[in-house]
């Protein structure tokens, strides 16, 4: 085996604060991301240092492109996204490709759910005029019935 080969190790996900991956996550997730990729040296499998590894969070198209940063001791590229707005069947993907070096492929789906009925906001605040626009008809109506009942 020559050099410029190169090996992925672990392909890991999970949310931040969390150490074991999901079966699904939610929309606005705070997630982690990190793979580990080794450089065959001729001798053993080191570490492969690079600047230019991007992960890819897909769903027909990439929703979330970042490039992957690296502690440049372990080979473990790693960073951290909001999962999209999105709800659907998402894959991370890795695809890289440099001159010299063997083509990396890797790919792991997930499904990304929406909210529950019971997980949103209480009362939201972009929909306070059409909670004011409620409470000032119901306060017209009943004062249209008391005038209408009770005027002479």
């Amino acid at each position: 085996m020559g050099l410029g080969h190169l090996k992925a190790g672990s392909l890991v996900h999970h949310r931040v604060g969390e150490a074991d991956e999901p079966a699904i996550y939610r929309i606005k997730d705070d997630l982690e991301f990190s793979v580990e990729i080794l450089e065959w040296s001729g001798k053993s499998w080191e570490p492969y240092v690079a600047d230019d590894v991007q992960v890819q969070f897909y769903m027909m198209s990439p929703y979330v492109l970042k490039t992957l940063s690296t502690d440049n001791k372990e080979g473990l590229f790693h960073t951290s996204f909001k999962v999209p707005d999105v709800y659907g069947v998402f894959q991370f993907k890795v695809e890289y490709e440099k001159l010299g070096y063997t083509t990396l492929s890797l790919s792991k789906q997930i499904p990304v759910r929406p909210y529950r009925h019971n997980e949103y906001e209480r009362f939201i605040p972009t929909a306070y005029p059409y909670y004011g626009a409620c409470f000032t008809t119901m306060a017209g109506f009943f004062v249209f019935s008391f005038v209408y009942l009770y005027h002479k």
